[in-house]
């Protein structure tokens, strides 16, 4: 309380200097966003499952290379086999048949020089296995919610494992190692009912992202020096991508069902005479600012709107006044643009929408610039709030249907 007196001390100073004006104020708080899709009956309590297939893929994946290398081997044999019995046969023959064949169809001796071996495939970079229950533990913290066995909630992982597609030399003059590469996060959020509240890989998790390493204008040298760093660099770019892609999993449940305490700033703004800020809207900006900085909690709401309808009252008893075309009255133009965002703002955190609505659009109906541009920085916040505070309501309308 004390911060906003000094804040009104040193306005009603300075503001002597000044004729006519509206005032404004930064006051900066920090408030709860709801959930943009709650739980149903707004529970906040959510459990943990985890699933891996990376072991199994690179199972897979070693089985394949097994596989590729057998048979490699055994065309290999077969054609080993094969050479055996044409030397057998040639060796069989009579002399006269070999001078005769090696005149007329230059044959000779088959030799092992005609079988070569296939080159086998470059082995796989197996993905690591991941251990989901400690990266759901690093990682995910849902703010406002509770994690608990006895949740009807279940927020399930799915690790699907690094997958890449093999690196190739790129470039004309300048040559670059690229690759691409993924490590997948699914999240599937199921309610006790059976009802899927979400269900997808968190965006672009699923996705091929390109990697380049090195440039040189040689694609020898570029080949040599890449050679013992690569697996190493596979190894980094499939940590850092799991890790960018739990961050961003993180963010997704918070958004969707967290209730997350966010910092914001508001101007409010004060009619002021020639020699002093209006008593009123001194008061009514004191009153709003201590409402404003009760947001954070939500055990403080009711004391909170308090605040907020005394700042209210103050402010719709001065638009009563209002004479926007008169630029000399004590409700101008300016004054009343300022009234009408306070109080769009103020509304906003009581959640009276339908006086919000009403308010914006008196604003853009004044067509003061100032206020208007105001305005539109905080539109998409103001529709937000809106939409997630109705949501959180019809969750918490589902208990009344039991």
């Amino acid at each position: 309380m004390n911060k906003y007196l000094l804040i009104l001390s040193a306005l009603l100073v300075s503001i002597t200097s000044f004729g006519q004006k509206i005032k404004n104020e930064k006051v900066e708080f920090r408030y709860v966003q709801y959930p943009s899709a709650p739980f149903p009956k707004a529970e906040r309590l959510y459990k943990i499952e985890t699933e891996t297939t990376s072991a199994e893929r690179a199972e897979e994946m070693k089985k394949n290379y097994e596989e590729a290398k057998a048979k490699i081997d055994a065309r290999y044999e077969a054609d080993l086999a094969d050479l055996r019995r044409r030397q057998a046969q040639y060796d069989s023959a009579s002399a006269g048949a070999k001078i005769a064949t090696a005149l007329l169809l230059g044959d000779t001796r088959p030799t092992e020089a005609e079988v070569k071996k296939g080159s086998y495939p470059k082995k796989p970079m197996y993905p690591k296995e991941i251990d989901g229950s400690t990266q759901v533990n690093n990682n995910i913290k849902i703010e406002g919610l509770t994690k608990s066995d006895d949740a009807n909630v279940t927020i399930k992982f799915s690790f699907n494992g690094m997958d890449y597609t093999d690196y190739k030399i790129v470039g004309d003059s300048l040559k670059k190692v690229q690759y691409t590469m993924k490590n997948p996060v699914k999240m599937t959020v199921t309610a006790a009912s059976g009802e899927v509240l979400y269900d997808a890989y968190v965006p672009g998790s699923n996705d091929f992202t390109t990697i380049t390493w090195g440039e040189s204008t040689s694609y020898s040298k570029l080949s040599k020096a890449w050679g013992p760093e690569r697996e190493k660099n596979y190894r980094s770019n499939e940590k850092s991508l799991l890790s960018k892609n739990m961050k961003a999993a993180n963010s997704i449940l918070n958004s969707k069902f967290g209730y997350v305490v966010k910092e914001m700033d508001l101007k409010v703004f004060m009619g002021a005479s020639k020699k002093d800020i209006y008593p009123e809207h001194a008061e009514a900006f004191s009153q709003v600012s201590m409402g404003y900085n009760m947001m954070e909690n939500e055990d403080d709401y009711a004391d909170a709107k308090e605040y907020f309808d005394s700042a209210i009252a103050a402010w719709e008893e001065t638009l009563k006044e209002k004479d926007p075309k008169n630029k000399k009255a004590k409700v101008n133009a300016k004054v009343t643009g300022g009234m009408h965002f306070n109080l769009a703002s103020a509304y906003l955190f009581t959640k009276d929408f339908k006086k919000v609505k009403m308010h914006t659009t008196q604003l853009k109906i004044l067509g003061e610039g100032k206020f208007e541009r105001q305005l539109k920085q905080i539109d998409d916040f103001i529709d937000s709030y809106k939409s997630r505070y109705e949501a959180y309501q019809k969750a918490v309308a589902m208990n009344d249907e039991q």
